[in-house]
Parts: C-alpha cells; sequence; structure tokens
C-alpha cells in the first residue's frame, strides 16, 4: 500500500494573508470581540440613565365630584385642575411649582372659584447635601463606563495576540513542512543513489535497505508537518472569521508577511512603567478605586442627622368663575407662606457606620490587588523581554548552525559517492541539516511572538498593530429592524 503526500505545487484554490489582513478580520469577524463591543455602549446608555436624574417632571391632572344630602335637597358638583412642574436639583434638594384650579357649585347657591399660584422648595442641609453626593450616581456611572472600555480594549488586546501567534506558528508549520518535504526529496535522492552504486557493484545491497529506512522515516515526518499545518489553519480561521475563508474551506493559506528580526536595546524601568500606565488591568483597579472613594465618601456622608429645610409659598384668588379667578391672581390674589426645618438624628448610627468601615475595607483591598497586579506586571514585562533577547541570540546562532550544517551534508554526500561514507551516514547529515533549518525556523518564529507578548505585557499591543477600536453603535431604526427581526 502507497501513502499518499499532498503536492505542495499542486494547482488548487490559494488565499493569500498578510498579517495586517489577520489583524483586521480578527477585529471585524469575531465572534467573541463581536459580543464584547456591545458592552460600551451598554455602559454608555446606563451613564445617560444617570445623567437624566436631575431632569425636571410636568405633572398634570383633571378631577370632578358629586355630593348628595340624605333628601337629595342639595346637590354640590365640583372641578378640580392642576399643572404643575417638579425640578430635582443637584444640591440634593428639590423645586416645585404648581398652578391648582377649583370650583364647586350647588343648586342652591351660585359656585365659586379658586385659583392658586404654588412655589415649595425642599433642601437638605446636612446627609445627602451637595453636589458632590448627588451626582454621586452619575460619576461612578462614567468610571464604570471607562472600566467597561478598558475590559473591551482587554478582549481586544487577547484575541489579536491569540491572531498574531497563530499566524506565526502557521508560518513555522508550512516552513518546517517545507524542510520535511526537502528531506524526503533528499532521501528519494540517496535510494536512488544507492540503488545505483549497488547495480553497478560498488556498494552491498544493504545500502538499498538503509536508504528505504530512511525515506520511511522522513515519510513520516512528512505526514506530522502535513497534519499540523491543517490544524493550525483551522485555529486561524476560526480566529479570523472571514467571509472569504468561510467560502473557500479547502483553499491553502500562502502567509505574506515574513519575520523581520531586529536587535533591540530595551529600558526596563521605561517598559515597565509604559506597562503600568497603559496596561488594561491596571486601568481598571485604578477606575474601581476611584469608584471606592466616592463610595466612602457617600458612606460618610450617610452618618450625618437628616436635616431638611421646607418653605413654601401659595397665592390665591376666588371669584365667581375659574377664568375670573385665574386672571386675578397677578393683581388681586391674597397669599400664605410656610418655612420650617425637620432633624431626623439616628441613636448609635451602627448601620451606617459599618458601611464606612465596610467601604474603606473594600478600597484596601482593591488597593493590594493593584500592587500585587504590578508586581505580576514586572515580572512578566522582564520575563518577555529575556525572551526577546534570548531569541534573537537563538536567530544569530542558528544562522551558523544551518550553514555548518549543509556543509557536512555535501561533504558527506561526495564522500558516499567515493564510497567512503554509508547511505546512513548522508541521511544522518541530512537530518542534522533539517534539525538546524527547524532551529532556525523556530527561532525566528520565536522571536516573533515574543515580541507579541512584550507588547502585551507592556500594554501597547494595539499601537504596535495600528489598531483602533470602536464600539458598536446602533442607531434607533437599526435597533428596531434588529430586534423585530428576533
Amino acid at each position: 500500500m502507497r501513502v499518499h503526500l499532498a503536492d505542495a505545487n499542486a494547482p488548487g484554490p490559494t488565499i493569500s494573508l498578510t498579517l495586517e489582513q489577520v489583524r483586521a478580520d480578527t477585529l471585524k469577524n469575531n465572534l467573541a470581540l463581536r459580543v464584547e463591543l456591545v458592552s460600551p455602549t451598554i455602559a454608555q446608555t446606563g451613564l445617560e440613565a444617570e445623567r437624566a436624574k436631575f431632569e425636571a417632571t410636568f405633572f398634570g391632572s383633571a378631577g370632578q365630584g358629586r355630593t348628595e344630602t340624605v333628601n337629595s335637597s342639595t346637590i354640590t358638583t365640583s372641578n378640580a385642575y392642576e399643572v404643575s412642574l417638579e425640578k430635582p436639583l443637584p444640591t440634593g434638594g428639590s423645586i416645585n411649582v404648581g398652578l391648582p384650579l377649583s370650583d364647586s357649585d350647588t343648586n342652591l347657591s351660585a359656585g365659586v372659584a379658586q385659583a392658586q399660584a404654588t412655589v415649595s422648595y425642599v433642601q437638605s442641609l446636612w446627609r445627602g447635601a451637595g453636589t458632590q453626593v448627588n451626582s454621586h450616581s452619575i460619576r461612578i456611572a462614567h468610571l464604570q463606563s471607562q472600566i467597561v472600555d478598558a475590559r473591551t480594549k482587554q478582549t481586544a488586546i487577547r484575541l489579536l495576540a491569540q491572531a498574531d501567534i497563530t499566524y506565526w506558528r502557521l508560518y513555522a508549520n508550512q516552513r518546517s513542512l517545507d524542510v520535511a518535504r526537502e528531506q524526503y526529496k533528499l532521501a528519494q535522492n540517496q535510494l536512488k543513489n544507492a540503488r545505483g552504486a549497488v547495480a553497478n557493484g560498488a556498494r552491498p545491497r544493504i545500502e538499498i535497505v538503509r536508504a528505504e529506512a530512511g525515506l520511511a522515516g522522513r515519510l513520516e515526518a512528512v505526514i506530522g508537518a502535513e497534519t499540523s499545518v491543517l490544524n493550525t489553519e483551522r485555529d486561524l480561521r476560526r480566529i479570523m472569521n472571514s467571509p472569504a475563508l468561510q467560502a473557500n474551506p479547502s483553499a491553502k493559506l500562502a502567509l505574506l508577511s515574513e519575520p523581520r528580526p531586529l536587535g533591540l536595546e530595551l529600558d526596563e524601568e521605561q517598559l515597565i512603567e509604559q506597562a503600568f500606565a497603559n496596561r488594561m488591568d491596571t486601568i481598571r483597579l485604578e477606575r474601581q478605586l476611584e469608584i471606592d472613594d466616592l463610595q466612602i465618601a457617600l458612606a460618610r456622608n450617610r452618618t450625618l442627622p437628616d436635616v431638611t429645610f421646607s418653605g413654601s409659598f401659595a397665592a390665591r384668588s376666588q371669584a365667581g368663575g375659574l377664568s375670573e379667578s385665574y386672571e386675578n391672581l397677578p393683581g388681586h390674589a391674597y397669599g400664605s407662606s410656610f418655612f420650617g426645618l425637620s432633624a431626623s438624628i439616628p441613636i448609635g448610627n451602627r448601620a451606617a457606620k459599618a458601611a464606612v468601615l465596610r467601604t474603606r475595607l473594600v478600597r484596601l483591598q482593591d488597593r493590594v490587588l493593584l500592587d500585587e497586579l504590578k508586581q505580576g506586571i514586572r515580572q512578566e514585562v522582564l520575563n518577555a523581554m529575556s525572551a526577546l533577547e534570548e531569541n534573537w541570540r537563538r536567530i544569530l546562532s542558528a544562522e551558523q548552525g544551518v550553514l555548518s550544517a549543509y556543509r557536512e551534508y555535501e561533504v558527506e554526500k561526495s564522500q558516499f559517492q567515493l564510497g567512503a561514507r554509508l547511505s546512513t551516514d548522508v541521511l544522518l547529515a541530512a537530518g542534522r541539516h533539517a534539525n538546524a533549518q527547524l532551529r532556525q525556523i523556530q527561532a525566528f518564529t520565536r522571536y516573533e511572538i515574543a515580541q507579541i507578548n512584550l507588547a502585551r505585557a507592556t500594554g501597547t499591543l494595539l499601537g504596535y498593530g495600528r489598531i483602533e477600536i470602536t464600539p458598536v453603535t446602533l442607531s434607533r431604526n437599526e435597533a428596531s429592524r434588529y430586534f423585530t427581526a428576533q
């Protein structure tokens, strides 16, 4: 039974990909990111809802009543109307302006109508007073919106790094497959040379057996390399979720972007400080600490006594009809006013004090988490820098190894032709050359991945990939069409 190997030069559909295309398709089509990109818009709607807490409210009412005496000798009818406007204030109070109108009429006497213009004001003087306390929920919603933004960017960074790393792994697997196929061809040539030497009587028949054994080993390596390429291609297709790739599931992926290794001189402390400033996880915890500070201030305010000032003024006018009483309000009204203070002081106030302690402990916990995170970030940056330096040195070493291994293979091949070496020696030299090539491929790939990990560790991966994240927004018509379709 013959084993079928895929022909690298066989005609078939091919899709060319650059690293920039992989990044763009991942950010555009990846399902996990598409879900996450809606979150900032959701958070923004929550912020808009909080900002609306100081909007004025219009109130209107109308009613009619009818009263009869026991013997039904007197029947009284009444009508009442009112329009008012209430406005919450950022200071912790509220103001209400109203215009109540009423009239009453009996079957025994003329009717009486009354019109009023009222103004009332209520203001907290201690607990719940001040713009800082009353804008507390708005500022928290704003900070939470920033946390959601940071989490969305963190998801984008993770997926972008995953796409980049998968691209370079596919690059390494494709180049490794090329090396395996080249080794298979060299083994085929060695078997051909061994058969020729045996036919000429220059070599014993055992050389054919040795060459066939070497060919079988190279065949197994090609099969394994082909499987690795297929598996990595599937991973990249899933991450990109590109319609073009879905429409051509059997197309080969031709990677156009090549490694560009450069020896870099890096400043450790500068990169660490950059990581502290740019990492999305540090930004999230810093915003949470700001929320904790707001919660502590609110909890302290709630330990204060509840002292409230209230005042009202009403101008009234009476006449025989509603329109007349309303017209008399500006010049013929009589007024009344009221001013007062009320206070509520909890005895012991243990619940409010416990809430203050709890918010302080929560902030302490978040502060320790941030310190622990920065400690881990420092080590992550240093490890990424070490990996970058290590793989740069591996590239330099691998280049020398490939040249030396190739020279050794050429010498062993010429010595076999002279009868001084066995087929096994030639195949072993070819295998060492292949291993040197694979080490070089891995060094290039790991260097690129090390750059990705360093960019991710310092929180600069989006800038490294020249990526800008835009939240998903739906217009009112688009949202209506979407939810109707669902």
